[in-house]
Formats: C-alpha cells, structure tokens, sequence
C-alpha cells in the first residue's frame, strides 16, 4: 500500500499490562489527519504475577517476544518510516522491565516506559473526537491500572490514576468462576476506594468541573469487549466506535458475567476468548470510574494511547 501524498507512514505501540497494540497509520505532516493502515492487536498478559512479585515473568517476556517478532513483520511490510512504543503499568511496576526494553530493541521497536501521567497525556490525545462539544472525561481500563482524564480541544483539566486493572484485581480477589459475591464486593470496594483517593488529590478542580462534564468516553479493551458482548456479535470497529454503554446495563452485565464460568463466557457472542476471566474485574473498574463521574451512559471509542503515541510523532 503506498503511502498518501504528504504524509508520514508511522507506528505507534502501547505495551499494557494485558493487551499489546500496534497501530500503523499515514498520518499528513499538516493537519494531522490520521488514515489507519494496520490496527492489530494481541492479548500478552504482560502483567502476569507483577502485583505479587514486582518483576516481569519469564514466561510474560516469552509471550512479549512472539508477539514483538509479529509486529516488526507488520512494521517492515508496510515501510513504517518511524516506529515508537510506549509501556505503561505492568512494566513501570517492574524491578526488571530493562528486559522489554532490551526485546523491543532487539526487533527494532524502540520502547519508553511512560509515567501514569503521561499515559493519561497520550490516552486523552488519542481519543479526542472533533465532535466532542465541551468538557468530556476519558475513562481508560487497562490490565494494571485505569485512568480518568479530563478536558477538552484545549487540553487536559484533570487527570488521575488508580492502581486497580483487570488483570491486577483477577489476580489478587478471583479465587474461581463463577465469581462469588464476596468477592465481586472486594473488588467493588477497593476500586471505589483507590478511584476515590486518585480523585481527592484534585478534589477542588473535580468540584468546578463536574458541573460543566458534557461527555464520558471509555477507551481500551475492557469497554470494546463489553460493547461487542452487548451487540452479541464479533469485534467490528464500525459497530463499537461510539457505542452507548449505560451504567445500568453495566451493572447488569457484570451479574451476568460473574455467575458464569469463564469458558461460559468464552462462548458468548462478542467476547474475546483470552480476556474472558479478566472480564469482570475489568468491568468493574469501568463501572465505578464512570459512577464516580456522575453521567449515567459513557461513548465506547476503540482509540486511545496508541493513537497519541502515533500523533505525538508527527
């Protein structure tokens, strides 16, 4: 595929916790307009005991590997004249995360350990929508850790993060599936607990804010899943990019979901196999960020830190 007049060919990876994403666009050199080429994405489990133990598992590196060899194929085939990934979460936590580094570099992809902040940063340039009127909150699930920014066109207001993820909780509350209800109440609590206190740190901005918050976004693979389970059918970009997902039917699907085993889940239409027994926590988190922010129905977009990683290059 040949490159559009004007515009650079780049790629741009986020290296989460639990998922590993690749975008590869054109991106024109004066607008800015982005045209996707290759969007590919692979769930790695990086994350894989780092709450416990703090290091990244050799088995989690392995998996790292066969997945960086897939994407430098990608990035050769379609003649990415700059390529740059980011790793978030799992990676920050990590006493050995010079490891991926040392992979990335091995395959060509150059890797930078972001901040939480700057993670939000990129999150939110990613996802900003031309339609978007006003203040609007981006609430980003990821295996380790979720982030809720806030701002608009003219850049971010308020940004906070709290060390509660998917594959964190999985881990550390999920004793078996189906998933009892003492259980789902740990988890509730203590993602209601650390969002409340990342948000507390900005307790006076929050309360000039919230009153002016037109939207709610959800970004990453927790609120895609969830959106393609509510369609009942596979991932399709068209279908989910701008989903509505209401806090009650949140709610509901996470019942759902909690009393099923996780190759019940597995079967049902729209889920992603390798994320079925993170779904819940993932879900959870989703479903108390967006309580937390007042509107009852969030905007599912299938952008993110990978778009700003991407955007952030030109």
């Amino acid at each position: 595929m040949a490159k559009t007049t004007g515009s650079r060919r780049l790629a741009g990876l986020d290296l989460g916790t639990n998922t590993f994403l690749c975008l590869i666009a054109d991106v024109d050199s004066v607008s800015g307009e982005l045209k996707v080429v290759r969007d590919e994405v692979r769930i790695v489990r990086l994350g894989q005991g780092v709450d416990a133990n703090k290091i990244l598992h050799p088995d989690a590196l392995m998996r790292a590997e066969a997945c960086f060899k897939e994407f430098e194929s990608f990035i050769r085939a379609e003649r990415v004249e700059r390529v740059l990934a980011v790793a978030t979460s799992a990676t920050r936590d990590s006493s050995n995360g010079h490891l991926l580094v040392e992979l990335g570099r091995a395959h060509g992809i150059p890797i930078e350990v972001i901040s939480g902040e700057r993670e939000a940063e990129l999150t939110f340039q990613g996802s900003l929508e031309p339609h978007w009127q006003g203040l609007t909150a981006v609430i980003d699930v990821g295996g380790g850790s979720t982030e809720v920014i806030v701002g608009d066109k003219n850049g971010i207001a308020l940004r906070f993060s709290a060390d509660v993820g998917s594959v964190r909780l999985t881990e550390k509350y999920v004793t078996s599936h189906p998933i009892s209800k003492t259980e789902l109440q740990a988890m509730e609590e203590i993602v209601r607990r650390k969002l409340h206190e990342g948000l507390q740190k900005s307790a006076a901005a929050w309360a000039e804010l919230r009153p002016k918050l037109k939207n709610v976004v959800a970004v990453a693979g927790t609120p895609t899943t969830l959106a393609a389970v509510a369609l009942g059918k596979p991932f399709d970009a068209e279908s989910i990019h701008g989903f509505s997902l209401s806090l009650k039917t949140l709610e509901n699907m996470i019942l759902d979901l909690a009393a099923k085993t996780v190759e019940q889940r597995q079967a049902m239409g729209g889920m992603e196999p390798k994320r079925a027994d993170v779904i819940v926590a993932g879900a959870i988190c989703l479903k108390e960020a967006a309580r937390l922010l007042g509107p009852d129905f969030m905007e599912v977009s299938i952008r993110g830190l990978r778009y700003g990683v991407v955007k952030g290059m030109v």
